[in-house]
């Protein structure tokens, strides 16, 4: 069947697999920069509702997350699993949920918590489906480390697009309906649900995964895991112990880590940008979009950084971006903390300063997305080592909610922040000082914090092309009988020093 014939990774085929971040990449975007200021100014809902929605819809999506992430990994157990495929299937019913709920989230509804409420979680739920599927692909695609950098970038060359899109049309709408008004919104929303939808779907036909029997074969393999431990695999407690499993392994942990801390950061940042740029420095709402629209850096970035990723690696990347980011931060804390904010910005050189830092802002963010994305589908080999499983639905499910959290809470936290700063919902004319205090708190002071703490949280992740390669080898050592008496010692140190267990604790069906 289609689903499960491996073909040549071309171009081609990992520009189909891409198209699917035009929804995950801009599902994120649009969380962390306009949804909460819509709603806000739009619909009618205070700040601390938004936050509260988003907070709410993110604890329900951790019972989502785990249920989906042990359906995936256990569908081809069921006919219509191996008909669609385990992955597949779900973005299949993702897709459908996509586009029947997107368009309804940019409808105006004054007032209208409820509605807001079932149409985020839908979408919300829909992105899980879809989002779980997908972070599976790459590692099923293809064993190898430099085709898994290939479809990343290609990936993120999508995703930069995608971005840049769910911030420009609103901005190019504006320019012509007005900003005053929220039908630039909705016809984004509708535009946005069918584009989406028919991106998953071409993913759907253009990518495969591992076939039923591959992984009956390697899960059954006396030396994978016991048949004790196979007859229990259906119980729940078992499942939530995979969960926590894939948590203790070194390198699971420390990339949930950095990627959750370095996308609170970005989406406190892009939440609170319109808020900062209207309400701070006293622009127009078009000008503020009009800068969310410049992330179309980033197809320009991602090259540049496909070349570094593989001369350099992934800890410089990060070092760099992190780098320009706090650059950034600093210059917005320095002009505001000094009082200047609207002498300097009011003026034609304030408009370039804000422009410059715009686009020095979007390519520190996006060498900043970039770098995970590429190292993320190495990380379930590293746990295959540890486990003896196949289980990369599990720790997509972690990694999705992981994401999906980020923006969701960085909303919800900035939601309270501008509530306890008495922020005044509406299309009202100024914001008292104490707001103006709490957009920059959010805006310029947590990103900063966090940012610093990636920095510091990089030094010791050591997983790149190099040592995935050596993970790699061992497992298909050890799948095909090799003692681990025989282990080299670059091995041995690689191993223990990715995984965070002695060697002699590895290949374990029990974890």
């Amino acid at each position: 069947m289609r689903v499960y014939s491996p073909k040549k990774i071309t171009f081609a085929r990992c520009f189909g697999f891409a198209m699917n971040d035009m929804n995950g990449g801009a599902w994120g975007t649009l969380t962390g920069s306009y949804l909460m200021f819509f709603m806000t100014t739009f619909g009618g809902l205070s700040a601390g509702q938004v936050g509260t929605m988003f907070f709410t819809c993110k604890m329900l999506d951790i019972a989502v997350c785990a249920a989906i992430g042990g359906i995936s990994d256990n569908l081809f157990k069921f006919k219509i699993g191996r008909r669609f495929g385990r992955r597949h299937l779900l973005m299949l019913v993702g897709a459908l949920m996509v586009l029947i709920g997107f368009p309804g989230m940019f409808i105006v509804v004054p007032g209208g918590f409820a509605w807001y409420f079932i149409v985020y979680f839908l979408i919300d739920s829909a992105n899980a489906f879809i989002g779980i599927a997908y972070e599976t692909l790459p590692t099923e695609m293809t064993p190898h480390a430099n085709e898994r950098v290939k479809l990343s970038s290609v990936r993120l060359f999508v995703s930069a697009f995608s971005t840049f899109a769910v911030t420009a049309l609103p901005a190019a709408l504006m320019s012509v309906l007005g900003e005053e008004t929220a039908i630039a919104y909705t016809i984004s929303g509708v535009v946005f649900g069918v584009v989406f939808s028919a991106s998953t779907l071409i993913t759907y036909f253009t990518t495969w995964e591992f076939s039923p029997k591959y992984v009956e074969d390697f899960e059954q393999n006396e030396s994978s895991v016991t048949r004790e431990h196979k007859g229990k695999r259906n119980n729940i407690a078992l499942t939530l112990k995979e969960y926590w499993n894939v948590w203790k392994t070194k390198s699971c942990r420390r990339i949930f880590t950095i990627y959750f801390v370095s996308y609170f950061a970005k989406d406190c940042y892009a939440t609170a940008f319109l808020y900062f740029v209207v309400w701070v420095l006293g622009m127009s709402k078009a000008t503020g979009q009009t800068i969310l629209s410049l992330s179309f850096i980033g197809m320009i970035v991602v090259p540049i950084a496909t070349f570094l990723m593989f001369k350099k690696g992934p800890k410089f990347l990060w070092t760099l971006a992190y780098s320009t980011m706090l650059f950034v931060l600093i210059a917005y804390g320095a002009v505001y903390f000094t009082g200047f904010a609207s002498d300097i910005f009011n003026s034609p050189s304030g408009v370039v300063l804000l422009f410059v830092l715009g686009i020095s802002w979007q390519v520190g963010r996006q060498i900043m997305e970039y770098t995970p994305w590429n190292v993320i589908p190495f990380v379930p080999d590293v746990d295959t080592l540890v486990s003896t499983k196949l289980r990369a639905g599990t720790f997509a499910a972690v990694q999705t909610f992981t994401r999906r959290a980020t923006g969701a809470l960085g909303a919800a936290f900035i939601g309270l922040v501008l509530e306890w700063g008495n922020f005044a919902s509406g299309t009202v004319d100024s914001q008292p000082e104490s707001a103006k205090h709490a957009i920059t708190l959010v805006f310029v002071v947590f990103p900063f914090v966090l940012l610093c703490w990636c920095m510091w949280l990089i030094r010791t992740f050591n997983l790149n092309q190099k040592t995935h390669g050596i993970i790699k080898a061992e497992i298909d050592r050890l799948q095909a009988g090799g003692s681990k008496d025989d282990v080299d010692e670059e091995t041995r140190r690689v191993a223990e020093d990715l995984t965070g267990y002695k060697y002699e604790e590895l290949w374990d069906p029990e974890k």
